[in-house]
């Protein structure tokens, strides 16, 4: 709500509050961009690392399964040496010393090639995991990159908007009294930046503290510069135009 105000100097005042303000809030939201970027790289590394580790374990479930392999083929060619032989040894004792060795050579390629059968298994998940994971990772890439260039847009756009609030604000300082400009810092200053704030329903809304009858019809006027009894405030009546 625009304020119909008659005194130049009240209405100065609260031209500089009005941009007082949206130079903090602009300033917050670019003092923002970096963290927002550095939260986004934060996010990217987390999706890489799963990405990683995912690749990882297939890699590792690969190499396994490569070992094991070899090792069922070590095993064939030990049971089949024991094949041969087992037609050439001459006593009883031999015979079934060989018939052992067979015996074990097939419990270990029967062992391994359930444990080759359990990677395989384990290998189709993890291969889906790193399928879904470079998928998750590749869209994050996508959403995280657009971002970052709204984020730079928005920069660009702020800074040269911050540039021409600033100059405004330098402008409207130069036509006011000294004294007034030592008053509005100070009170704002004191009270979180706000040194200006309107009045309505006879309190001001800055403190909520209800306003005398006779004090607030002057500041309805917007005739003269009137503080607040309670925060000190500058106080102005917001009228329509």
């Amino acid at each position: 709500m625009e304020a119909k105000i008659g005194n130049l100097e009240l209405q100065s005042l609260v031209q500089l509050q009005d941009l007082d303000l949206a130079l903090k809030e602009l300033r917050d939201k670019i003092r923002r961009v970096p963290l927002e970027m550095t939260a986004l790289e934060q996010e990217l590394a987390d999706f890489r690392r799963a990405h990683q580790t995912a690749l990882q374990k297939q890699e590792e479930g690969d190499k396994e399964r490569r070992r094991l392999e070899s090792e069922v083929e070590a095993f064939r060619l030990k049971l089949s040496k024991y094949r041969d032989q087992l037609m050439s040894v001459k006593t009883n004792k031999e015979y079934q010393a060989m018939l052992a060795e067979i015996a074990n050579c097939e419990r270990e390629i029967s062992a391994k090639e359930d444990e080759i059968l359990e990677r395989m298994m384990l290998a189709d998940d993890w291969f889906r995991q790193q399928r879904a994971a470079a998928a998750e990772l590749s869209t994050k890439e996508k959403e995280i990159q657009a971002r970052r260039h709204e984020l730079e847009a928005f920069q660009t756009r702020a800074e040269s908007e911050l540039n021409q609030l600033e100059k405004r604000r330098d402008s409207l300082r130069q036509k006011l009294a000294p004294e007034l400009i030592a008053l509005y810092e100070r009170i704002a200053t004191a009270r979180h930046g706000v040194a200006v704030a309107p009045a309505l329903d006879q309190s001001c809304q800055a403190c909520h503290v209800r306003l005398r009858p006779q004090l607030f019809n002057e500041v309805r006027r917007n005739l003269q510069i009137i503080r607040c009894e309670s925060c000190s405030r500058i106080l102005y009546y917001p009228s329509p135009q």
